[in-house]
Order: C-alpha cells, then sequence, then structure tokens
C-alpha cells in the first residue's frame, strides 16, 4: 500500500528535480484533502527545440502523480482517516497582548481550550494545538499554515488581559479566497472567559458546518471553574504535565492539587492530575508506586463522576488501566475518549499505543496514523513514529517499519529517542535477513547507551502488563540483531 507519508515523499523528490518547491507550486500544485495536479505549460513534442531533461522530469512527475491516482482509487476504506468531505481548521497561536507574569501562557491556554473545543465537533477536521505551537512565537502566518498542515480554514487572533478584564479578537480566515468569513471581538470580565471561547469555537464551527447552528446550545461546554486562581494553577499544571521529566511531573501534580484545594469540583485539573501521577508511575519516579498508581486511578474516576463530557478524563483513565493490563476497560475509556473529541491527536496516540500493548495492532494502525496527520509536528511526534514502527513491526510489515524508524530518526531530539530509532531499525532488519545491517544498528544504539542489554530490557518488561507476545517477539528480533544478553 501506498502511505500518504510515501507519497508526500515522492512529490517532494519531484518538485526537488524540477526546481520547485511547496511555496512556489510552478510544476505541481497541491489541493489540500484532494490531491495534486501538474500545472506547468506543456510543449509540443513535435517543437524544433527539444528539451530532453525536462521531458524526462515531466514524466517522472506525471508518474507520481498517476501513482498518486493508484493510491487514491485503490486504497482501503477510511485509508483517509475520515476526513473527506470535512472542513478543515487549523486554530494559529493566539497574539499575546498584555506584558504580565503569565500572559503569554494565558494566550496558549487560550488557543489550546479553542482547539480542544473545536476538536470536539465531528464535523470538522482540527489540528492538533501541539503541533501549531511547535512553530514558535507568531511564526505561522495562515497561508503558511494550509500549507505545512493541508488546511482550508484558519482560526487567528489575540488575547489581552487588564485587571479584572480581558479583550479577546478573533476571525476565520478562508484560505482560498483570503475572506474573513467571521471575525468578532470581546470585551468581557476575565471570569467570562469560559463563555468567550464557547462562542468563539461555536460561532467558528456554525461558519463552516451551517448545521451546527441548527444544534443551538446543545453542545456547549461546561464552565471548567469559577475560580480564577484555580484556572491559573491548572494552566500552569498543563504546562508543565507537557514536559517528560521526573521534576515537571511532580511539580503538575504538586500544581493540580493546590488547583483541587481551590475548586474541588474542577473536573480538568483531577484528569490532569491522574495522568502526571500515571506518567511517575510508568516512568518509575515514584517511591511508592502503589499508592501513585492508587491516587491516579482515584483522581480520573473523580474527574468522570464530576464531568462524564470531558475526553481527557477518561483518557486518563484508561491509560491507568493499561498499566495495570486491564485491557478491556483501558481500550473502552479510550474509546468513549475518541468519540468526545475524534479531533485529539494525543488521545489517539494513547488509543494506539494502548491496542499495541494488548496485542491488536490491526486496530491500532489506522490510529497512529490520524494521531500523526492531526499533529504533524507535535512535541510527541517521536512517540508517534516509534509506536507506528513498532506496531508495523509486530504485523510483519518490516519495510514499512523501517520507514518509520528513519522518521524517527528525523526528529529524535534526547539519546532516549535515539536509542529507540536505532533498536526500532535493528529489529525489523534482523526479521528480513539483513545482519550486517541489523548489527549495525545495534552497534549505534550501544554508542549511545553503552549500558543496553537484553537482560536490562527484560527487567523493564517484567514490571509492565505488555502482552508477552510482544515482548517475546521484540526481545528475539534484538537478540537475532546482536544485543547482548
Amino acid at each position: 500500500a501506498i502511505t500518504d507519508a510515501a507519497l508526500a515523499t515522492r512529490i517532494r523528490a519531484v518538485r526537488r528535480a524540477l526546481g520547485d518547491d511547496a511555496a512556489q507550486q510552478a510544476y505541481i500544485r497541491t489541493y489540500p484533502k484532494r490531491g495534486f495536479q501538474f500545472v506547468a505549460p506543456v510543449r509540443d513534442a513535435n517543437s524544433a527545440i527539444r528539451l530532453p531533461r525536462l521531458k524526462a522530469l515531466a514524466l517522472v512527475a506525471v508518474f507520481a502523480l498517476a501513482l498518486f491516482g493508484a493510491w487514491f482509487v485503490l486504497r482501503p476504506p477510511g485509508a483517509d482517516g475520515g476526513t473527506v468531505g470535512r472542513p478543515s481548521v487549523a486554530v494559529l497561536r493566539f497574539d499575546n497582548l498584555g506584558e504580565g507574569a503569565g500572559d503569554r501562557s494565558f494566550a496558549d491556554g487560550l488557543t489550546e481550550d479553542l482547539t480542544a473545543h473545536l476538536s470536539r465537533y465531528k464535523e470538522l477536521f482540527v489540528i492538533s494545538a501541539g503541533t501549531v505551537f511547535a512553530y514558535g512565537d507568531g511564526a505561522l502566518r495562515p497561508l503558511d499554515a494550509s500549507r505545512e498542515f493541508g488546511v482550508s480554514y484558519v482560526a487567528r487572533g489575540s488575547v489581552r488581559r487588564d485587571g479584572g478584564r480581558i479583550r479577546v479578537t478573533s476571525e476565520l480566515i478562508e484560505i482560498a479566497t483570503g475572506h474573513t468569513l467571521w471575525a468578532e471581538r470581546y470585551d468581557r470580565a476575565l471570569t467570562d472567559i469560559f463563555t468567550v471561547q464557547d462562542d468563539i469555537s461555536r460561532s467558528i464551527a456554525g461558519t463552516l458546518v451551517p448545521q451546527i447552528l441548527k444544534d443551538g446550545g446543545q453542545r456547549a461546554t461546561r464552565v471548567p471553574t469559577a475560580d480564577m486562581g484555580a484556572w491559573e494553577l491548572y494552566l500552569e499544571a498543563r504546562l508543565r504535565q507537557g514536559r517528560y521529566s521526573r521534576a515537571d511531573q511532580s511539580e503538575a501534580v504538586r500544581l493540580a492539587r493546590r488547583a483541587v484545594a481551590k475548586d474541588p469540583g474542577f473536573a480538568a485539573a483531577h484528569s490532569l492530575m491522574a495522568r502526571a501521577l500515571g506518567t511517575l508511575f510508568f516512568f518509575g519516579w515514584t517511591e511508592e508506586p502503589g499508592d501513585t498508581m492508587a491516587e491516579a486511578r482515584a483522581a480520573a474516576r473523580r474527574a468522570i463522576a464530576l464531568d462524564d463530557s470531558d475526553p481527557q478524563a477518561y483518557a486518563a483513565l484508561g491509560y491507568i488501566q493499561r498499566f495495570a493490563g486491564q485491557a478491556e476497560p483501558a481500550i473502552a475509556n479510550l474509546e468513549r475518549a475518541v468519540a468526545l473529541n475524534p479531533n485529539d491527536a494525543r488521545i489517539r496516540l494513547e488509543l494506539a499505543h494502548t491496542l499495541d500493548w494488548f496485542r491488536l495492532q490491526e486496530r491500532a494502525l489506522p490510529q497512529i496514523e490520524l494521531a500523526i496527520r492531526l499533529s504533524p509536528r507535535d512535541p510527541l511526534i517521536q512517540n508517534m513514529y516509534f509506536y507506528k514502527g513498532h506496531i508495523l513491526f509486530h504485523l510483519g510489515r518490516h519495510d514499512d517499519a523501517l520507514a518509520a524508524a528513519r522518521q524517527l530518526g528525523s526528529v529524535a531530539s534526547s539519546a532516549t529517542w535515539r536509542v529507540f530509532h536505532h533498536l526500532l531499525r535493528a529489529a525489523n532488519l534482523a526479521q528480513i535477513d539483513r545482519a550486517e545491517d541489523a548489527a549495525a544498528a545495534i552497534a549505534d544504539a550501544l554508542a549511545v547507551n553503552p549500558s543496553l542489554s537484553l537482560s536490562v530490557m527484560r527487567a523493564q518488561f517484567e514490571k509492565s502488563r505488555n502482552h508477552p507476545e510482544n515482548r517475546r517477539a521484540w526481545l528475539a528480533a534484538l537478540e537475532r540483531a546482536g544485543l547482548p544478553q
């Protein structure tokens, strides 16, 4: 099968050969969510002036586009992740016009929450906030966003806090025409921020899919907390929980506990605390794993009891149940989270990881592929590429798994992920009888982490409830590749 990633790679190669790129699109034009078209003028073959090289390159381009046509016609149902026909939108990072401490995180919180609100509309395809944030502060223009993410619409705006008031501007732009389809200004009390978020998200969704407006207020989200101090603590905790270190996860727990102390009914703070506690347990960053797990489970259940429409609460509980080896409830809770927010890339990542964990790789693969499409520059893209490669390894699709390993290698930003990149290569190379290359990949992994061994990995696996056949197949491949005992 020809994957989206493989097709994109071929198109980029053809553009490079022609001296073209995604910005100019002089030879090959991209139509987001639809396809590609060769648009350069074509010279008559009988012309007196012959340009053999250009003709050859044009043939390459035609071949690549024919390849796309074959993929589009022959792809299996659902290969597009169910996005065809849905308006695609990205919420750009809101400009911070304030100068006070915490104003940037407040503006980012607004961006992230608006994205989450829009993501709940199954009629839309929404790019993850994590991918947008990867471009830094104010680095993306609407046209850039369209080219990077393949979206047809972009929402953007600004926010300023001034004492007890908040001023927000927002607009929705149609990329094809450059027209502003909707715009609004808000000057409200700070405590009205959640009403403003809900109004913006429903206005954008209703502009793109008019039927949504006919649903009235049925989809309005709950006000998460009336205590703005608790909200500020939650925003800081959410920022810390997105960083994978013991210190940051511990600080996320501390901040979430303070938020819950201020407002015991703050469901999102409970679910965030549950996830941070689960992460501390998973990485062995706790002296009392049993107590940590019990507190995490209780926090997740409390979040659901407080707000049974919160996808993050179900995702947190499923995340924790995976570590306990509870396959059916873990999968059920994560699928419930996906149903509540079908555009959340990280929830789909968790579902894919959990399905893979319990050896359900056929179900896991479309989830991880859609997670990557939803958030191609997510801070967790390394996790996504690794799990995609791991899933493909267990499906016996070793060439595709090696492609995922190459993608992981291109973004690996730490020693840990470089090791995973080399191990993913080694395991798959060993399975296709490329012994010399597999041994070289093991040598690369040992160069990064000399203490790596089969016994170390077995010890790590014994602490998990991962499917035993997953462990056996993975360790056997690494042993075959030459990882020392």
